[in-house]
């Protein structure tokens, strides 16, 4: 599989600070108004649906099994796009959208946040498969800021605003030690993040009460407004070694995959497709087995988090497999 390089993409690309920026000119693109829906999965982080809010739309949920497909798609005269999630750089299965858009004349957005780099069993980037589509860059990245925007429907692009203009803000000294502790720790295999992490969130901890960030109800509705990313963040894209990084995630993905062999929890993918490039490992336990993996993974400097941040509205109906997934983060 050949990647594309920063360089060769087409102009049907835009770039912006974060995803929920670029979900927002997808939303506009897709003619959606106010007053109108969008179906999104209710499986998804909270902060998704500022975005459907700045546009004045309402989120329909729709639910997924723990294959993480989608169990039905509910019709609405008020819906005018779906949002599609490839779960961890998993290619979810477009088919059914494709059907349910067809059939109800509306636009597909496939949210590709956790796609970077990975492609379809047809060699087909991800984020690329659809009408339009969303990559958070930054999520795959050591970098502050970082989406994507591709628009492959031909009258859409015609459509498209010019790219925003780009941030002067330099990459920042938290990132450039992430990026100097990250090499240093894959070379001499010290847990020099681990340790920075434990400074920060016990920090934390002590300013707030919390050793690690939770989003707020007001994440859902805040008001969001497109900007450009930083330059520096987009010269981080154009260096990075596109072939080394998959190769990196894919044989990290089988070293995890081996070490929790025989530990208790069920990972949500019984293999890696070809051509995926995962986010990460994710799997279902409860919060001591997601210990007992953080001390299975740590000699291989990555972090066990929980995903996602529900919105309000699911948390109290939410089946036991979206409160239950963890991630062996492969940042």
């Amino acid at each position: 599989m050949k990647l594309p390089h920063l360089n060769e993409l087409t102009t049907a690309y835009r770039y912006y600070a974060y995803g929920r920026q670029a979900l927002v000119e997808a939303l506009r693109l897709a003619n959606v108004l106010p007053g109108d829906e969008v179906l999104v999965p209710a499986l998804i982080c909270k902060d998704v649906l500022s975005s459907i809010h700045t546009v004045g739309a309402k989120p329909v949920f729709y639910q997924v099994d723990k294959t993480l497909a989608p169990v039905l798609l509910p019709n609405s005269s008020l819906i005018k796009a779906v949002i599609a999630v490839n779960y961890f750089g998993f290619a979810q299965d477009l088919e059914p959208f494709f059907d349910y858009c067809r059939k109800f004349s509306v636009k597909l957005i496939e949210d590709n946040a956790h796609g970077y780099l990975s492609a379809n069993i047809d060699g087909v980037l991800l984020g690329n498969r659809a009408p339009l589509g969303i990559t958070s860059i930054r999520k795959t990245m050591r970098i502050p800021d970082g989406a994507r925007l591709h628009v492959s429907d031909k009258q859409l692009s015609e459509l498209l605003p010019d790219q925003l203009q780009l941030n002067e803000k330099p990459l920042g000294t938290r990132y450039l030690l992430q990026q100097r502790f990250s090499k240093v720790e894959r070379l001499t295999r010290l847990p020099l993040l681990r340790w920075a992490r434990s400074i920060v969130r016990l920090r934390r901890f002590l300013l707030t009460g919390e050793f690690i960030t939770t989003s707020t109800t007001l994440a859902e509705t805040e008001v969001v407004v497109p900007v450009g990313p930083r330059e520096s963040s987009m010269k981080e894209i154009q260096k990075l070694d596109e072939q080394a990084e998959v190769k990196r995630r894919t044989e990290l993905y089988d070293r995890v995959s081996s070490a929790l062999d025989k530990s208790k929890i069920s990972p949500v993918h019984g293999h890696l497709p070809e051509n995926c490039t995962p986010y990460g490992f994710p799997f279902f336990g409860d919060t001591e087995a997601a210990k007992d993996v953080q001390r299975l993974v740590n000699r291989f400097g990555v972090e066990v988090i929980r995903w996602p941040d529900l919105p309000e509205a699911v948390v109290a109906d939410a089946p036991d497999h979206y409160s239950n997934i963890w991630l062996v983060n492969f940042l």
